[in-house]
């Protein structure tokens, strides 16, 4: 091989590398529109657009539906507000990247900073400034935050009514859980009265402004992969139907130019890419369902923690590729239609992080619904019943993953006699 022929070769996988990884961070929405452009330029190009779906009698674009499920999500939302402290790169965009991987439906921010802060090797104090940051960045206000106290008082602070008796309010809230209005005013230290109306002015806040942002991307549109058992266990299907695909045309026998031979040559190149694209894919995806084998078994009570900075290690990409590759991609597995995000779930266990959030909540919705009524089991004794089983929970903790479940406090559920 000549060095100039090398040279070339060289180039040409450099191109089709860097174009493989912008093709990765991209939706399928995103892609298909890219691709669409790209073939208005080259006339050697075609795209074959995933296929259409028939919801009743009117046909809706798959494309569509994926497209304004991921505009309105959550995610996408929060990494545009904070793109311009992603955009800066370096360790900063890493502390971000990691934030934002522990952001919880609800809007809150799930995540244990001492971990986060060990695992990107960054001091716990100046990840906190990086999350006071990102909450003072973000809208709604309220994003981010770590409890209902802070979520609340973001939300005063960015209305700019954060009273002192606001303020004294604010850190005893939990007694209204297992208490009235006036063991809270007692806590606080308020009069009856200044309580009733600071319940009144909180009460006009969102506890969850997260919330408005859920979508079900279930509805209308069909799974990008499929999970079934092959003969070493679970392993995943990508479906061609989901994904757009690429056809170069050949050139024509008479007629050919120079110009037709590099729309050729670009669209060749654009087509490994593409391929590229699909096999990183492919890694990530069957990364994640390796790791999470019981889930597919069991269900959620056998889902196992995991993070995108585990997939990222184990797949040698990127944690904001891994994120983005996982973002509004759904899977059909035998626990049903999921978003694949959601087997990305984090420790709830201190220290040994051997249990997921997913796994306590669905502890948490057997042991309720198998309570009896007349006795509820309180936050305190839940926690002691998840340590005899090897989950290390708090009571507060406990309590927030309750709420997630939706049971109301042991005092709301007690049967009157």
């Amino acid at each position: 091989m000549t060095p100039g022929i090398g040279l070339v070769t060289a180039q040409r996988q450099s191109f089709v590398l860097q174009h493989s990884m912008t093709l990765l961070r991209m939706s399928t929405a995103e892609l298909t529109d890219f691709l669409q452009e790209t073939a208005a330029r080259n006339p050697l190009l075609r795209v074959a657009r995933p296929r259409r779906l028939f919801i009743g009698n009117a046909a809706t674009d798959v494309l569509e539906a994926v497209a304004e499920a991921e505009a309105s999500s959550l995610y996408a939302h929060v990494s545009g507000e904070l793109s311009g402290l992603l955009s800066k790169g370096g360790l900063l965009a890493r502390a971000v990247t990691a934030l934002m991987e522990e952001l919880e439906p609800s809007g809150w921010f799930g995540g244990d900073l001492a971990q986060i802060a060990q695992r990107i090797g960054i001091g716990v104090p100046v990840l906190a400034q990086v999350l006071a940051e990102v909450q003072r960045r973000v809208t709604p206000a309220g994003l981010f935050a770590r409890d209902l106290a802070e979520c609340l008082r973001l939300q005063l602070e960015e209305q700019e009514a954060l009273t002192p008796d606001l303020e004294a309010l604010l850190p005893h809230l939990g007694v209204l859980e297992r208490g009235t209005p006036a063991d809270l005013a007692r806590a606080a230290g308020l009069a009856p009265e200044a309580v009733r109306a600071g319940l009144a002015r909180l009460r006009g806040l969102d506890p969850k402004p997260g919330a408005r942002f859920v979508t079900d991307p279930t509805l209308g549109r069909e799974p990008d992969a499929v999970v079934e058992r092959g003969a070493q266990g679970w392993e995943v299907r990508l479906l061609r139907e989901a994904q757009p695909a690429l056809a170069v045309v050949p050139l024509p026998g008479r007629g050919q130019t120079q110009d037709l031979a590099e729309a050729q040559r670009q669209a060749r190149m654009l087509k490994q890419a593409l391929a590229l694209r699909v096999s990183a894919m492919r890694q990530v995806l069957r990364a994640l369902v390796a790791r999470q084998q019981g889930y597919f078994d069991h269900g959620a009570e056998a889902l196992a923690p995991l993070t995108m900075a585990a997939l990222a290690e184990a797949t040698g990409f990127h944690a904001s590729t891994v994120s983005r590759v996982l973002n509004g991609y759904l899977l059909e597995t035998p626990q049903g239609m999921i978003a694949a995000r959601m087997l990305c779930a984090g420790a709830a266990s201190k220290g040994t992080g051997a249990h997921s959030r997913a796994q306590v909540v669905a502890r948490l919705r057997a042991h309720l619904g198998a309570e009896d009524s007349a006795a509820p089991l309180s936050d305190a004794r839940l926690a002691e019943i998840l340590l005899s089983e090897g989950i290390t929970v708090s009571r507060r903790m406990v309590a927030k993953y309750r709420q997630q479940a939706g049971f109301a406090p042991a005092a709301l559920r007690r049967r009157r006699a």
